[in-house]
C-alpha cells in the first residue's frame, strides 16, 4: 500500500477515482456530506473545492493506493485561526467498501498524525456517526469522545443521525 499527500495536479489526475470513492462511501451509508441520489456534478465540484483548499495551504488530502488504484482517503484541515495554530481537524475518512478491514483506515489515520506533527498540530478533532465503524476505529486508535450531538446529520437516505465528537492529543 502506498500513502501520499495529493496536490492539485494529483487531484485532477485522480478525479474519477476520488469521485468513485465518495460515491461508494455514500452508497454504503457514510456521512460524508452527500445524500442519495447523488449528483455527479456536485461530487466533482466537491473535489474541485478540496483542490482549492489544498492550494491555499489550509488542507491536506492524504490518499492510499494499492496497485495504482485509490482505495482510501482522508483530509487534515489545518486551522488558520490565530488562536488555534496547534489544532487540526480530520475530515472524511473514506475506505473503499471492498477494501475495509485491511488496515487502510488505520494507515491513513497514522499518516494524519505524522502530517499533523510536521505542521506542528498537537490537537486533532473530528466528528463521526455514533456507533459506526469510524467511531470504533478511532476509539481503537486512542481517540477520546468529548460529546455527542443527537440528530446532527442526515444520512444518505434522509434519516437523522447522531454524531460523536472526538479528540486526540499527539506529540
Amino acid at each position: 500500500m502506498k500513502i501520499e499527500v495529493f496536490d492539485r495536479a494529483d487531484i485532477s489526475l485522480h478525479l474519477k477515482q476520488l469521485s468513485g470513492l465518495l460515491v461508494d462511501a455514500v452508497n454504503q451509508g457514510a456521512l460524508v456530506g452527500h445524500i442519495l441520489p447523488l449528483d455527479m456534478n456536485a461530487v466533482e465540484h466537491y473535489w474541485h473545492d478540496v483542490a482549492i483548499s489544498v492550494v491555499a495551504g489550509e488542507r491536506l488530502l492524504i490518499c492510499a493506493s494499492v496497485e495504482n488504484k485509490l482505495v482510501g482517503t482522508v483530509q487534515l484541515y489545518l486551522s488558520p485561526e490565530p488562536n488555534a495554530p496547534h489544532r487540526g481537524e480530520v475530515y472524511k475518512l473514506i475506505v473503499n467498501s471492498t477494501r475495509r478491514n485491511q488496515g487502510i483506515g488505520e494507515a491513513l489515520m497514522h499518516e494524519v498524525e505524522r502530517q499533523a506533527t510536521k505542521y506542528k498540530r498537537s490537537l486533532l478533532l473530528l466528528d463521526t456517526a455514533q456507533g459506526g465503524a469510524g467511531e470504533r476505529l478511532y476509539r481503537r486508535l486512542g481517540w477520546q469522545e468529548v460529546g455527542t450531538v443527537p440528530r446532527h446529520f442526515v444520512d444518505p437516505w434522509g434519516n437523522m443521525t447522531a454524531s460523536v465528537y472526538m479528540m486526540r492529543f499527539i506529540e
